[in-house]
């Protein structure tokens, strides 16, 4: 494995995450016992008590028990394809089709136009995604879809601690779910949080994560599968969502670095600024080539310098499992920005010695680059 001198990501695990794992072990409970039900009732606080939350085994999982939970087993659902896959993965898991949408060119999320554009009778719901954190106008899209009479699933994977219109992302649709893979902004190692407004919903989503279990002994009521979080993954929660307004503000004054440096580097953009009341939880840290030809030979000088990159995101609909025409329709902006997209090193622990390291490679590359790859102009 390479030993990156500045890697693409790192969690940040401390004594009192190790004490609270530790100290479940000492116990005989590991699974669906009291640390489950208190990292459920404190992330539903964390969300400012909107919500009620259900525990899963990881987001992709989330997803596809908010789709069974709201009866989402048919039809079309309109998503992005510029994002994560699990997305697409989970809606066709739930018995749905994924109809992609494009996104905004500069905030990179879908917007309510794009959503209405590809309307079809045959919708059954909507996912909107919170791209590398920032809130697609959720609330507004809530009330279109009110009207239409179709739930409203937000894909939060990304985004925990973010605002929509000053309201906690994930609180605002009939159902939001979250992930904390260890590059997220928190993690429980694997795992993920499926929150609803209705607790009927989060109750169905109880049963379906644990075999479709029912109240009485050895009752199944529903066919469900074993999506649960264990006892030390959600004692390693609780340690972290504690700790989780600190790593969000690292995380904004590593962003605020990268933003600044990035003003001086020519050819390079980061992400436009969220709408006004919103704000972004970041989860990675993109930057856009102006020319897709660039993307590969600055990434291969960021590597040599021992600096870690990743391609962040490819487009879904052009993935092999997504190429069939029935999953889009026109994706001009996703296909450009998916061509000229990548992630450089973010975490929590990122030094301002290592953000300048990165800035200053990256400003070295682009500078070759442009020297030896002319940018493509109009005849």
């Amino acid at each position: 494995m390479t030993q990156w001198r500045v890697p693409l990501s790192r969690p940040d695990i401390d004594d009192s995450d190790r004490r609270a794992v530790a100290e479940v072990l000492e116990r005989d409970v590991l699974s669906l016992g009291p640390e489950a039900t208190a990292f459920e009732e404190e992330f539903s606080t964390f969300l400012d008590g909107r919500v009620s939350a259900a525990c899963v085994s990881n987001g992709t999982a989330g997803l596809y028990l908010a789709l069974q939970a709201l009866g989402v087993d048919h039809g079309e659902v309109l998503t992005p394809s510029y994002g994560f896959v699990g997305t697409a993965h989970a809606i066709r898991m739930a018995g749905a089709t994924p109809r992609f949408v494009d996104v905004d060119p500069n905030t990179l999320v879908v917007s309510l136009e794009s959503l209405r554009a590809a309307w079809t009778p045959r919708v059954t719901a909507l996912i909107p995604v919170h791209i590398f954190g920032t809130p697609p106008p959720i609330p507004a899209i809530c009330a279109w879809a009110e009207e239409l009479g179709v739930p409203v699933i937000e894909d939060a994977c990304e985004a925990i601690g973010g605002r929509n219109d000053g309201l906690p992302c994930g609180s605002i649709g009939d159902a939001g779910v979250f992930a904390f893979y260890p590059n997220k902004q928190m993690t429980t190692g694997e795992g993920g949080m499926v929150v609803a407004r209705s607790t009927a919903v989060t109750e169905r989503i109880r049963s379906l994560r644990n075999q479709g279990r029912g109240s009485g002994e050895f009752e199944f009521v529903a066919e469900g599968f074993n999506f649960r979080l264990s006892e030390l993954q959600c004692a390693l929660g609780r340690s972290q969502l504690r700790r989780l307004p600190g790593f969000l503000a690292a995380r904004e004054r590593v962003a605020t670095t990268y933003i600044s440096g990035l003003a001086s580097i020519a050819g390079l953009s980061p992400l436009g600024p969220v709408r006004s009341g919103d704000s972004r939880s970041w989860f990675v840290f993109p930057v856009l080539v102006d020319e897709a030809a660039w993307r590969q030979p600055v990434r291969d000088l960021l590597s040599a310098n021992g600096i870690q990159t990743a391609p962040y995101f490819r487009a879904v609909h052009e993935m092999a499992p997504y190429r069939a025409a029935e999953f889009r329709g026109e994706l001009p902006i996703t296909e450009d920005v998916a061509q000229r997209s990548f992630a450089i090193p973010f975490h929590n622990r990122l030094t301002p010695d290592e953000c300048q390291f990165v800035l200053d490679s990256l400003r070295s590359a682009m500078a070759q680059i442009q020297a030896a790859i002319p940018a493509q102009t109009s005849p």
